[in-house]
């Protein structure tokens, strides 16, 4: 909170203050491949509110997410009742991987990079699974408590090609109040850019959350937004026998941001987050502090959209994406004494997109991710296993053959080195058609 304090005050608060007891409207922040068409094209009931301010509306509740397009079909209640879009994608992609190939055609994850066997050094794959429908209602629309509805279910779950509904999404917006399955708000996912792979640069922001959070503006340029959000500890233990003590204290995040426009912004964000363990040799429950601080930005410059992130923290590697489920949050410190440490973990990413035309446009990027483990003995997962650092480079063109088809292609790269001075790299050639409305 001391971040939003000191900003504040170097900003006139009192100023802020005033501004605060007034239900502003500020520059809706978008991500830039969420707003090609400016209106509703497609109907059904009362096309006179879809021209007010239904696409607006629509639009100001989905997530911001370059893999969820404006609102293209509605239906409109003639009482302006509610509105509600309804939206679905299929998404094909086919890959082409040599070196140590990846089994996943959806996603190229560097850090879950393995030695290849001899003879399987290249692997050609084809799929599906990265196709989803969603659901957008908003009631109320004219009203100061509107309330929006917004669920989204891929079909991305499971191994191979075996296609398992799962929810992305799933959330209620109450005025400035949001409750339920979302980003966390300490990501800021209109700084990803478009890519054909789904997981994109290793310490971008992935992370999911239960979430109640509450965000306004101060005046129709700064924003911020605080939240308590349901944890994820995910730890290394020092034996099999362990368990993952119960979260009792929520996570703390908050942002602050100044925005020119709805493609345009910079931010910091922060997160505060207690983890807790149980002391192997006491076996008391004690607990650390976790804290993370994340700059982003996207700024456009005629043709061309340039995205920045840089993060770092203490016992926020779950945060970052290719960090997820690695068990870096805490690791074990002294066996003689039962307790653990958090892990230091930071990175960014950089990328520019160039539009060369309103039907062409390509985007190159390069990101980078490294986790600071200080040497331990015994652990579930050996010292030497645990991920050092990961490069990660994409470069891709992506043709809009129609405001409802994407086709283009896409060359992946990453490398990771683990703490025994392992490296395994691999590269990837995807080709996607996306048909999505």
């Amino acid at each position: 909170m001391a971040l939003i304090f000191i900003a504040m005050k170097s900003l006139r608060f009192p100023l802020f203050a005033i501004a605060s007891f007034c239900y502003l409207i500020g520059v809706a922040q978008h991500h830039v491949n969420q707003t090609t068409n400016k209106c509703i094209e497609y109907v059904i009931g009362d096309s006179t509110a879809a021209a007010d301010d239904a696409y607006q509306i629509l639009l100001d509740n989905i997530p911001v997410d370059p893999e969820y397009t404006a609102p293209q079909f509605a239906i409109i209640d003639n009482n302006k009742r509610f509105y509600m879009s309804l939206g679905a994608t299929v998404k094909a992609i086919g890959t082409y991987d040599w070196c140590n190939p990846y089994d996943n055609p959806t996603d190229f994850k560097t850090s879950d990079l393995y030695k290849a066997s001899p003879g399987n050094e290249q692997l050609t794959q084809m799929t599906i699974k990265s196709s989803s429908v969603n659901f957008n209602i908003v009631g109320m629309p004219s009203n100061k408590y509107r309330t929006g509805i917004f669920i989204a279910l891929t079909f991305n779950g499971g191994t191979g090609n075996e296609f398992i509904t799962k929810c992305d999404y799933a959330y209620i917006k109450i005025a400035r109040f949001t409750l339920g399955y979302a980003s966390s708000l300490y990501d800021d996912k209109s700084v990803n850019p478009y890519l054909i792979d789904g997981n994109g640069a290793g310490a971008s922001g992935a992370h999911s959350n239960m979430t109640f959070n509450y965000q306004r503006y101060l005046n129709p340029y700064w924003k911020f937004g605080v939240a308590l959000e349901m944890p994820r500890l995910s730890m290394t233990h020092f034996n099999k026998e362990e368990t993952d003590p119960n979260q009792s204290t929520p996570d703390f995040p908050f942002y602050l941001q100044y925005g020119w426009n709805q493609n345009n912004h910079v931010r910091i964000s922060s997160v505060i987050r207690t983890l807790p363990y149980i002391n192997s040799v006491t076996q008391k429950r004690t607990s650390l502090m976790g804290y993370g601080v994340k700059l982003t930005s996207a700024l456009t410059a005629r043709n061309a959209t340039i995205f920045l992130m840089a993060q770092g923290g203490e016992g926020i590697a779950n945060y970052l994406k290719n960090n997820e489920d690695r068990f870096l949050d805490l690791v074990p410190d002294d066996p003689a004494t039962g307790q653990y440490r958090r892990t230091k973990s930071w990175g960014g990413l950089c990328a520019v997109q160039y539009d060369f035309s309103p039907s062409l446009f390509s985007t190159a990027m390069w990101g980078y991710m490294r986790n600071h483990v200080n040497e331990y003995a015994g652990g579930i997962i050996p010292f030497d296993c645990q991920l050092k650092y990961e490069h990660y480079a994409a470069v891709n063109f992506i043709w809009r053959a129609s405001p409802f088809v994407n086709i283009g292609a896409e060359y992946n790269y990453g490398i990771k080195r683990t703490f025994d001075n392992t490296a395994i790299h691999n590269n990837r050639i995807s080709a996607m058609v996306r048909v999505g409305f």
